[in-house]
């Protein structure tokens, strides 16, 4: 509740100080500009295929600045914090041979399913479809824009057992560790939509591609139960808990998957989706030091 009640506060002081301009500075132009949003995101990979189970809607926030280039061009530094998962008895209906729906999913055996809450870093590249070579008072009321960059996320994929989030990266469900970071290429598109002087809305839809397969801990074969008693010891937690998450068919009803059987893909890497709604606001070249300026603080008397 506090950190909800400190960043209205923050919001409200920033579109203060935004709109708190003379005539005279908004015919200059601003080259820095800083957004934020909500929005919803989707995974793709081996519990979940956007092609043939859609797109889900978890959710997702992120703030962003963007610093301006000439007339199209811009580097935007975004942080987003965002929600992905997937469970096999979501799973109704595969494509057979003849590309048609029908049948049961055949991966709805494995009955596997995670959770993730991840932050990602990253740095892109903004370009306008429009150019904008006067001030910004007189940019186009609707202005297309494509982005591209690099990024870095976390990776911490959690199954639920018994009621508990359980973390599933340190179990090594198939016996290969793996990064609780992972680097993603985010690709994107969107539009502006100016709503008044210093303020634009943004609707965004992007795509990561990341470099893992195991944004949702799966990817290879099963594998043999009596390893986690050599990786962890015989009958430790860890080990019961790494050999009841790793083949959780018979909890589903199914049939125990054996050694060697496929749990997942290992020839496609996961990705997944970020959609959101941003604000974004042009700030004054002197916002910073209007922003915590102890003028600001004091109540002025005439």
């Amino acid at each position: 509740m506090k950190k909800t009640i400190f960043l209205l506060l923050f919001i409200f002081v920033v579109v203060d100080a935004v709109n708190a301009q003379s005539f005279y500075s908004r015919r200059r132009d601003r080259s820095m500009m800083f957004s934020f949003g909500l929005g919803t995101s989707t995974y793709h990979g081996d519990l979940h295929d956007v092609l043939y189970d859609g797109f889900t809607a978890r959710p997702n926030a992120g703030i962003g600045l963007r610093k301006k280039f000439g007339s199209q061009l811009s580097l935007r530094l975004d942080l987003n914090w965002y929600q992905i998962g997937g469970a096999d008895s979501l799973n109704q209906k595969i494509k057979d041979r003849d590309n048609r729906f029908g049948g049961t999913d055949t991966r709805r055996p494995r009955n596997l399913s995670f959770r993730s809450n991840n932050l990602e870093l990253s740095a892109m590249f903004v370009f306008n479809l429009i150019p904008v070579n006067n001030s910004y008072t007189r940019r186009p009321l609707i202005n297309p824009y494509i982005y591209a960059g690099l990024g870095l996320s976390s990776n911490n994929p959690k199954a639920l057992y018994e009621g508990d989030w359980v973390p599933l990266r340190p179990l090594q469900t198939e016996l290969t560790p793996y990064s609780g970071r992972i680097m993603v290429v985010p690709v994107g598109l969107g539009v502006r939509l100016k709503a008044n002087d210093a303020i634009d809305i943004l609707l965004e839809a992007g795509y990561r591609h990341t470099f893992t397969d195991y944004l949702d801990d799966i990817s290879k074969e099963h594998v043999d139960p009596t390893a986690f008693d050599a990786l962890f010891g015989e009958n430790t937690e860890k080990a019961t808990l790494a050999k009841a998450l790793s083949d959780r068919g018979p909890e589903g009803g199914f049939s125990e998957r054996k050694a060697g059987w496929d749990r997942g893909n290992p020839l496609k890497n996961d990705a997944y989706y970020i959609f959101q709604i941003r604000l974004e606001m042009y700030l004054p070249d002197n916002f910073l030091s209007q922003l915590f300026s102890p003028s600001r603080k004091k109540p002025k008397f005439r």
